[in-house]
């Protein structure tokens, strides 16, 4: 009787999935993430607006920015008139680098989406990239106050802050970024980062310590800093170990600074040896 039952309803979902068009088919595989797969089922003559809506968010999420600017256009030529298109387009813009294109489009987008995040902390990120800086604060501040739950937005409001000048503020909002996302650890270095340069150098030491027991990516920049801030506070045994870890994972800054300050004229460690039987 399982059995029955089962194939049944493996039945009705096979007819579910065969009766829906090569567009749901497409947005199903998009949404999942499979965007090459996605791309193959929407024809590549197509004219019709949805169609090319959701080829062009396609191309655009393989990196292939030009085609989908153009096919952003064909889209709106054809008649595709929701306000995502505008969104999309300008962000594809700005990351072809064509900064005032893609503030029109945001434009618009926010004029349609008033209570929409996105089209705010989109053009946050254009005007900081263009160095606009009083711009780019007045338009995270309005994505932040709509979205609190976006991580990326305390991200850039920390790093157009750093370029202010004002790292108390930059601190709290790298802090809050990755509080509210515990895998964006870019903000939690930059919060080292920021305490090396106010000479808070054992706090920073903490915050890195953390950051070499979590799967970063990029250990080699936290063994080096780490190493810099044992250096600073005359820790040298410990600045060599983290630079000599660090050279051995790749990082070239650690590897000169080892040599440099680490070894004597025949290569040998200058740092003593830790021997462990003694009490």
């Amino acid at each position: 009787m399982k059995k029955r039952i089962l194939a049944f309803c493996l039945l009705a979902i096979s007819m579910r999935v065969l009766g829906q068009s090569p567009t749901d088919n497409a947005l199903i595989a998009y949404n999942t993430g499979s965007f090459e797969r996605a791309l193959g089922m929407l024809p590549e003559s197509t004219e019709e607006p949805s169609q090319l809506k959701l080829r062009a968010d396609c191309l655009h999420k393989l990196g292939r920015l030009s085609e989908a600017r153009d096919t952003y256009d064909r889209a709106k030529i054809q008649g595709y008139a929701a306000p995502d298109l505008y969104l999309n387009r300008g962000i594809c813009k700005s990351s072809l680098g064509l900064y005032d294109e893609a503030k029109q489009d945001l434009v618009v987008f926010i004029e349609k989406q008033p209570e929409d995040a996105k089209g705010y902390y989109w053009m946050a990120e254009v005007e900081y990239l263009t160095m606009n800086h009083k711009a780019c604060l007045r338009y995270v501040d309005e994505s932040i106050w709509l979205d609190s739950s976006n991580a990326s937005a305390f991200y850039l409001r920390g790093a157009n802050y750093m370029e202010m000048g004002n790292r108390n503020f930059a601190l709290e909002d790298f802090e809050t970024a990755y509080q509210v996302d515990p895998q964006l650890h870019r903000a939690k270095l930059n919060v080292a980062l920021i305490l090396l340069e106010l000479e808070q150098l054992e706090n920073a030491i903490e915050v890195l310590s953390e950051l070499k027991n979590e799967n970063t990516g990029f250990p080699a920049e936290v063994l080096s800093y780490r190493g810099e801030a044992y250096y600073r506070l005359h820790d040298i045994d410990g600045a060599c170990i983290d630079w000599h870890e660090a050279s051995m994972i790749g990082d070239i800054n650690s590897g000169e600074n080892y040599k440099k300050i680490c070894l004597d004229k025949v290569g040998k460690p200058k740092f003593r040896k830790h021997n462990y039987y003694e009490f």
